[in-house]
C-alpha cells in the first residue's frame, strides 16, 4: 500500500494529491507544480495534460494509511514547504469546458466547447519534445529543460554503439556525436526530469548499451547515460555494489527503529567500518546464499535506482545485524527480552519501547 501511495517525483507518500487528465497519473500538488513550470506534458507518460483535478479518494487513502503507519508521516517543516510550493490555483482545477443553454429552444441542451484560452494553450499544437541530442534542439528558441551540455556528451555515441556508458572519462573522442532520429522516442529522467533518447530497446539486444532504467521499478534515469544534472543527486542509477546511498543511509535503517540502528552504527564505528564495507560484506553473503533478498533477481551487479537500492540495502542490513554474535555487543543490548511482535512491531519506533525490548527477531505472537 505504501508503494501504491508513493509520488514518483518525490518518492514519498502523496501529499495533497492531484490527478492529470486524460492519463490519470497522480502526483503531489507541490511536486507537479515544479514540473508544470518545465513542461505541459505528464511526467510519467508525456501525454498532453488537458485538466488537473484533486484526487480525493487517494487523499483519503493516504490519511487512512497514516493512521496505521504514523511513522511514515512527513515532518511539519516538510508539509509547510510542500504547501508553499503548491502553485495549482482553483482556476486550474476548473473544467476546460463551459456550458451554455439555448434560450430560443427553451431546452437545457448542453453545448460543450473549448474556450479561446484553452484552444490557444492546447498542448496538441506544441512541438514535439526534444532532448539536447535532437536535431531541433539548437533551433529551439526556448529549451524545455535548460542544462549545461557536459563535456562527456561525445561519449553518448559510444554508449549507443555498444561501448561503455557516456560518463566514463576514459572514452576516446569520436568524430561525430549521436543525433536522435527525427521525432525519435524519448524517456524522462525520474530524478532531474531531463529528456533523453530512449535506448532501452537497444539495451535488450546489446548489454553494452548504457542502462537507462532501474531493473526493479523500471523507472527511467539518465545518470549512467550522460550524468544526472540535478543538484544534490548522489547518483540516482548504478549497479547495486556501486550505488551511493549517502552518509545518512544508516539512520533508522532497521525498520525505522532508531535505537536498534544506533546499536549497529556504534558497532561499525568501533571496528572502523562504514556502510560501504557492510554492503560489500552483505553482497558477498548474498552471493554465497547466506543472505536472501525478497527480490531474488537482485545481485551486486543489478542496476538499481536510489530508492530500490536503499530498500534492498535495508533488507541486507537487517540480516547483517542479525548475524552479529551476541558476544560482540554490549550487555545492555543482549540482556533485553525479545518483543513478541519482533521485527513487525509497530511500536518499535518509540524510544522507550525500543530500549526495553529487542526487535531483531521474528514475530512469535499470533503467528501460524
Amino acid at each position: 500500500m505504501g508503494e501504491t501511495l508513493t509520488c514518483i517525483i518525490c518518492q514519498d507518500l502523496l501529499h495533497d494529491c492531484v490527478s492529470l487528465q486524460p492519463c490519470m497519473h497522480t502526483f503531489c500538488a507541490a511536486c507537479y507544480s515544479g514540473w508544470m513550470d518545465r513542461s505541459s506534458l505528464c511526467p510519467t507518460c508525456r501525454c498532453p495534460v488537458e485538466r488537473i483535478c484533486k484526487n480525493h479518494i487517494l487523499n483519503n487513502l493516504v490519511e487512512a494509511y497514516l493512521i496505521q503507519h504514523p511513522d511514515k508521516s512527513r515532518s511539519k517543516e516538510d508539509v509547510k514547504s510542500m504547501d508553499a510550493r503548491n502553485k495549482i490555483t482553483q482556476d486550474m482545477l476548473q473544467p476546460k469546458v463551459r456550458r451554455s443553454f439555448s434560450d430560443e429552444e427553451g431546452s437545457s441542451e448542453d453545448l460543450l466547447e473549448l474556450s479561446d484560452v484553452d484552444s490557444e494553450s492546447s498542448d496538441i499544437s506544441q512541438p514535439y519534445i526534444v532532448c539536447r541530442q535532437c536535431p531541433e534542439y539548437r533551433r529551439q528558441a526556448v529549451q524545455s529543460l535548460p542544462c549545461p551540455i557536459p563535456s562527456s556528451e561525445l561519449g553518448v555515441t559510444q554508449a549507443l554503439g555498444g561501448e561503455a556508458p557516456s560518463t566514463s572519462a576514459s572514452l576516446p573522442a569520436v568524430g561525430q556525436e549521436y543525433m536522435c532520429p527525427l521525432q525519435g522516442s524519448h524517456a524522462i529522467c525520474t530524478c532531474c526530469f531531463q529528456h533523453m533518447p530512449d535506448c532501452r530497446a537497444e539495451r535488450e539486444q546489446d548489454s553494452r548499451v548504457a542502462p537507462q532504467q532501474c531493473a526493479v521499478c523500471l523507472q527511467p534515469f539518465c545518470h549512467l547515460y550522460w550524468g544526472c544534472t540535478r543538484t544534490g543527486c548522489f547518483g540516482c542509477l548504478a549497479p547495486f555494489c556501486e550505488l551511493n546511498l549517502g552518509d545518512k543511509c544508516l539512520d533508522g535503517v532497521l525498520n525505522n527503529n532508531n535505537y536498534e540502528s544506533d546499536i549497529l552504527k556504534n558497532y561499525l564505528a568501533t571496528r572502523g567500518l562504514t556502510w560501504k564495507n557492510m554492503l560489500t560484506e552483505s553482497l558477498l553473503a548474498l552471493q554465497r546464499g547466506v543472505f536472501l533478498l525478497s527480490d531474488y533477481r537482485i545481485t551486486g551487479n543489478t542496476v538499481l535506482c536510489y530508492c530500490c537500492g536503499l530498500r534492498s540495502f535495508r533488507e541486507l542490513t537487517y540480516q547483517y545485524r542479525q548475524n552479529i554474535p551476541a558476544s560482540e555487543l554490549p550487555v545492555t543490548v543482549t540482556s533485553r527480552p525479545d518483543c513478541y511482535w519482533g521485527r513487525n512491531c509497530r511500536t518499535q519506533v518509540k524510544a522507550h519501547h525500543a530500549m526495553k525490548f529487542n526487535h531483531i527477531c521474528e514475530q512469535t505472537r499470533f503467528k501460524n
